[in-house]
């Protein structure tokens, strides 16, 4: 599991992370499920941070399609990014022009809705 996800970092993002830029890494879920979690702790967040700017990368990636890259958030952080996901979805229903996007923005605990002018 240290190796996939050091084979994400340097094949699908781009990234030279190391083993030693790794603290802990847990495999969290039930055992015998076909898809479990990973949980990563990284040495610093500036590392967390390069990671969770290129993920977008992954979906370019054929061989790393399927893999997600999230934040760690509580329930309550969960919870709180559902319901600005849905008022920034109600928001963009109701917009009369259609110029704008509205889209959730931030780290856990800190988020917002920003308003985005659309790509033409």
């Amino acid at each position: 599991m240290v190796t996939f996800f050091l084979d994400i970092c340097n094949e699908g993002l781009g990234l030279d992370i190391t083993r030693e830029d790794l603290k802990k890494v847990y495999c969290i879920g039930q055992r015998g499920s076909e898809t479990r979690p990973l949980l990563i702790q990284l040495s610093s967040g500036m590392l967390k941070n390069h990671i969770m700017e290129t993920t977008f990368k992954l979906c370019q990636s054929e061989k790393y399609k399927q893999v997600v890259v999230l934040h760690d958030m509580t329930k309550l952080e969960r919870h709180q990014c559902k319901q600005l996901v849905t008022e920034a979805k109600e928001l963009e229903a109701n917009g009369d022009s259609g110029e704008y996007i509205y889209r959730v923005r931030g780290a856990p605990g800190d988020m917002k809705i920003v308003k985005l002018r659309k790509r033409i």
